[in-house]
């Protein structure tokens, strides 16, 4: 009974101990609780509150593109042949007209030795024929003069045989000399019928001769036109720089075959660039894709020019964003006076475009997401109000603000979700640099 009597008295100390630690302290904190309950009851609820200021006005962002030649081309050959002498190597300056390289075509020397003689030829046949037309008119002049005159016999005898027909009806002449008459202008009307018939035959003789005169000349004109196309063809022997620039590549040498045009099978000549000017071609991305316009300066960093920043000027932008990748088009200009920069490097391109509409600055602290959209908290005479808002750029410690602000608004900076639209409220000013903290 003694030992029970013991720990009975032990398991009660025990049990007073953990009652003390744990239940005294929770009797403190509720004193303490009740205590700040009414301290703070009807408090008015405390704002730390910040001034919104306006954004700025420009939007900067920096694309990656390849700088390119402002006039690039690859020269070809326009005939056939072998390539005879070449002026020009890699790297050299050319100027527009340059000879670059000289081309042997012996099958369009003979081509054009042959359709000069075929000219020659069909001068000569355009001189016979001219000839044969004057011959012509000349025979129709003639049938002209001959049905004259035979009209005046017809005429002449006419009047013979009617003045011998009333002298023989009388008893002046004889009949036979009237029959005689009478045949006589039977006679006249047959070679005027006969001069008439060879008036026309020579009046046919001329339109053919004419006829032959017209073809005699168009052939003339054809092998005019052909003996102009082999001397022009002969003269790509010449192959000429088409303007200023340097020659980037080579890939002929004398000897080599050429074969003219520019399909797959043809062999290239040069490839030449125009790199006093130069371009580079940038995606913008939609977000500023409208702020682009052409004579916008731009800046140009190229990585193996630390200490220089280029210049460039926009000079087109698309009419239209890609819908793959909703980016527009833009086209810089760069000037290259020194020939610093060389077609096919890598540069960066800063872009910064002035914004039309005024945006504001707070920090990214004061947001209230809602369920309908986002909110901010403003501190006006004393009270709290929601406004609604519609972000531009998120920048994570600042956001700008495209709708809803006006500018100088005491925004609530973390503001707590007690608060309620209308409510009292006590404002707390805060500097800009603890409102980003």
């Amino acid at each position: 009974m003694g030992r029970l009597l013991v720990v009975i008295i032990v398991v009660l100390i025990i049990a007073a101990v953990l009652l003390t630690i744990g239940f005294l302290p929770r009797v403190e904190r509720k004193k303490e609780l009740d205590k700040m309950h009414a301290e703070t009851s009807g408090a008015v609820p405390v704002v730390r509150t910040i001034i919104a200021r306006p954004a700025r006005e420009t939007e900067s962002l920096t694309l990656p593109g390849n700088i390119g030649a402002i006039q690039y081309t690859t020269i070809y050959a326009r005939v056939d042949g072998y390539l005879r002498d070449r002026m020009v190597d890699i790297g050299d300056h050319v100027k527009t007209g340059q000879l670059l390289a000289r081309i042997d075509t012996p099958t369009i020397d003979e081509s054009l030795a042959q359709a000069r003689a075929d000219l020659a030829r069909a001068r000569a046949g355009e001189d016979k024929s001219k000839a044969e037309l004057k011959e012509s008119i000349a025979k129709q002049v003639t049938a002209q003069a001959e049905v004259e005159k035979a009209k005046g016999n017809v005429d002449y005898a006419t009047v013979t045989a009617t003045r011998w027909q009333n002298l023989a009806e009388r008893g002046a002449v004889s009949f036979q000399s009237r029959d005689e008459k009478v045949r006589l202008l039977e006679a006249m009307t047959a070679d005027l019928k006969a001069s008439q018939a060879n008036l026309k035959a020579a009046e046919a003789q001329v339109v053919a001769s004419r006829s032959q005169v017209n073809e005699t000349i168009a052939n003339v004109l054809a092998k005019q036109a052909e003996v102009k196309r082999l001397e022009a063809e002969q003269g790509f022997q010449r192959v000429l720089a088409p303007f200023d620039g340097i020659i980037t590549y080579r890939k002929v040498d004398p000897g080599a075959l050429i074969t003219k045009g520019s399909m797959s099978e043809s062999l290239e000549l040069f490839q030449l660039a125009k790199i006093d000017r130069l371009r580079i071609y940038v995606n913008a991305p939609q977000r500023v894709a409208r702020y682009l316009k052409a004579g916008m300066s731009a800046k140009i960093l190229v990585p193996e020019f630390p200490e220089r920043n280029f210049i460039g000027v926009v000079t087109n932008v698309s009419g239209a964003l890609d819908p793959n990748t909703r980016t527009r088009q833009t086209e810089i200009q760069i000037p290259n006076p020194d020939h610093a920069l060389l077609p096919g490097m890598y540069g960066e391109v800063n872009l910064t475009g002035v914004r039309e509409e005024k945006w504001i600055r707070v920090p990214g602290t004061t947001i209230v997401t809602r369920p309908d959209g986002q909110y901010l908290v403003i501190a006006e005479n004393g009270k709290a109000r929601y406004q609604k808002v519609t972000i531009g750029r998120d920048f994570g410690d600042e956001v700008e603000i495209r709708i809803g602000l006006n500018g100088d608004e005491h925004v609530a900076v973390s503001p707590n979700d007690d608060i309620i639209d209308g409510e009292a409220v006590q404002e707390i000013p805060l500097s800009e640099d603890k409102s980003k903290s």
